[in-house]
């Protein structure tokens, strides 16, 4: 079977930004033979995924674009990447959504930067670093992805736990638990 990590981007990414993520997740999963590829059209945002009133974009709606195009395409797994705000009808804003199984999933960027959480008069006291950001990104596509191998939340120090907050993503660990790598395994025998 052939096991690559499709990437998209949705909406405007910067291509720096997406050329990192692609050479760390290689690095990341290379241990599990999986590739990551680029996928060369990007999905489109359009206004029905926009919510005015929140200014937010629905996660949910994003994601099932991706769904259908793995389900058409027969991708392994195929991960979006956008640099817009994003919500789901639970939270306020999330980072990330998969449906727990699936071959889909996405990130948002947008609030991985300090810069976010300054302009929104929110206060988060650390200086803006390319690898600290470079590292959130990483963090939360390995989160996501995780996901979509079945992976739950996880307790242990570990890329899975639960991220509610910016200081909960600089937290956690990069990496997966040996509990969350043994069924990861599991899943791609």
């Amino acid at each position: 079977m052939d096991k690559t990590i499709y990437l998209i981007r949705i909406g405007k990414v910067n291509q720096s930004i997406f050329l990192d993520l692609k050479n760390n997740l290689e690095v990341n999963y290379s241990e599990f033979n999986i590739n990551v590829e680029f996928l060369r059209k990007r999905i489109k945002l359009r206004k029905k995924d926009f919510d005015r009133g929140k200014r937010q974009f629905r996660a949910l709606k994003l994601l099932n674009r991706l769904v259908e195009k793995a389900k058409d395409k027969e991708y392994f797994r195929i991960f979006g990447v956008l640099d817009k705000d994003i919500y789901s009808k639970s939270y306020d804003f999330i980072f990330g959504l998969t449906k727990r199984g699936s071959s889909a999933a996405l990130i948002s960027i947008t609030r991985l930067r300090e810069s976010f959480y300054i302009e929104s008069r929110e206060i988060y006291k650390k200086i803006e670093s390319k690898e600290k950001f470079e590292e959130r990104v990483l963090k939360e596509a390995k989160h996501e992805i995780g996901h979509t191998f079945g992976l739950k939340h996880c307790h242990n120090i570990c890329v899975m736990q639960r991220s509610d907050r910016l200081a909960d993503i600089d937290r956690k660990s990069k990496e997966y638990c040996e509990t969350c790598l043994i069924k990861i395994n599991n899943f791609l025998s």
